[in-house]
């Protein structure tokens, strides 16, 4: 790595904005997780009892304005004493495909830093189908803008001209994404026709809308559905009883919850009313009081129904996302819940309920835009689509495994 004009070193995290495949900075922003190296590193510390003898100021400033030598050396020092083969991460190839992939401006690069990562590992994992997807997302992604910037280069496309962008993504989008025939068609009637005034007409204006939601959220329901695909699949290499051919899996029925039932509730709500279920299902007290029990609470006083009182208001709170949880405190709700059922995995549960919090977080962006209520209703008519992708990314699977065997 080489200093900067004023001397100073800093860790940059390439992040392109990108419809058709997000960064894993937004991603992970999304999921409330570390967007970056250096918010990764009180994880790191926690997580291996090693700290880093380096600032707040001076780890704010690694990704700002740039640190010095010295900062630099003591981080280098740490990451050496961590646990982890970086050394084995180094793939020269993999970094020339990410030198390749940011000259064209594509987030392909970074998603397959971290593929490459977790192909190292020697371990059996739920992320093998999800990593998948984002390998041939992330490719098509790349090849996509080369070709792009290639003709813009070429004066063989103006790269003012809407219509001709659009057209020029249209293939990858038809080959590469679950968006549907007539969404991408609208799309191309408007960029096609963009200043005609049919479009103020309410009827097509919340078609276009429509489509564009279909393109926003193609990515997010494609990846949340390989993940829960490839956690299907892990379960049945670990308990062969578990049927696949006939499971819809869990964010199915989430979704049908938040978008298609009449009831009124956010993403992360109807997440916490599949572990209502998942207690009646073992025999239970399923209600929600029974389930905030999982809550721990500071400063709860003496008597029992001060403390079952707050843990009630905590997860009403939750339920309308106020006072969310931090990862530690939902860490721990979701340790107690799976300590009680004894047979469910407190990271898979975790991972559920970080999705159906950036579900929230993306629909409350996408409403903040348009601040009109009728966004919120076609959102959910495009969300209603996920047990199309679920079932799509679950074939593939099954026929890869049929044609294995």
């Amino acid at each position: 790595m080489k200093p900067n004009k004023q001397g100073k070193y800093v860790i940059a995290s390439p992040s392109y904005k990108s419809t058709f495949l997000p960064s894993p900075s937004d991603v992970a922003e999304l999921l409330g997780l570390p967007a970056n190296i250096i918010k990764m590193i009180p994880f790191a510390e926690d997580h291996h009892g090693i700290p880093l003898n380096v600032g707040r100021s001076s780890r704010a400033e690694m990704t700002n304005n740039g640190v010095a030598k010295p900062t630099m050396s003591k981080l280098a020092g740490w990451m050496n004493k961590l646990p982890i083969p970086f050394k084995q991460l180094i793939d020269i190839p993999l970094m020339l495909k990410t030198y390749r992939a940011m000259r064209v401006g594509s987030n392909a690069g970074m998603w397959k830093s971290s593929s490459h990562g977790l192909k190292l590992s020697p371990y059996d994992s739920e992320f093998i189908t999800l990593f998948d997807f984002i390998d041939v997302r992330a490719e098509a992604d790349y090849q996509m803008l080369k070709t792009l910037n290639h003709q813009i280069e070429n004066k063989k496309l103006d790269k003012t001209d809407t219509n001709a962008i659009w057209q020029a993504q249209l293939d990858t989008w038809t080959r590469h994404s679950m968006v549907p025939a007539e969404q991408l068609a609208c799309l191309s009637h408007f960029f096609h026709n963009i200043n005609d005034p049919i479009f103020s007409v309410e009827a097509n204006a919340i078609a276009v809308k429509k489509a564009q939601y279909h393109l926003i959220f193609d990515f997010y329901l494609s990846a949340i559905a390989s993940y829960e695909v490839g956690l299907l699949l892990y379960a049945s290499r670990q308990m062969s009883e578990i049927e696949i051919e006939s499971n819809d899996g869990v964010f199915s029925s989430v979704i049908n919850t938040y978008a298609v039932s009449d009831e009124d509730c956010t993403c992360f709500g109807a997440m916490l009313m599949e572990l209502r279920n998942t207690l009646k299902r073992h025999g239970l007290n399923s209600g929600w009081r029974a389930l905030a029990s999982y809550i721990d609470i500071e400063e709860s006083g003496n008597r029992e129904d001060t403390l079952n009182d707050k843990q009630y208001g905590q997860i009403r709170d939750w339920r309308n996302r106020k006072s969310m949880p931090s990862d530690k405190k939902l860490r721990q709700f979701i340790t107690h819940f799976v300590n009680d059922l004894g047979d469910y995995e407190i990271e898979s549960t975790l991972i559920y309920l970080r999705i159906a919090n950036a579900i929230d977080t993306l629909v409350e962006r996408l409403f903040k835009e348009t601040n009109d209520q009728r966004s919120l209703v076609i959102i959910a008519e495009v969300l209603e689509c996920y047990p199309k992708y679920f079932e799509h990314f679950k074939q593939v699977y099954i026929n890869k495994n049929a044609q294995t065997t």
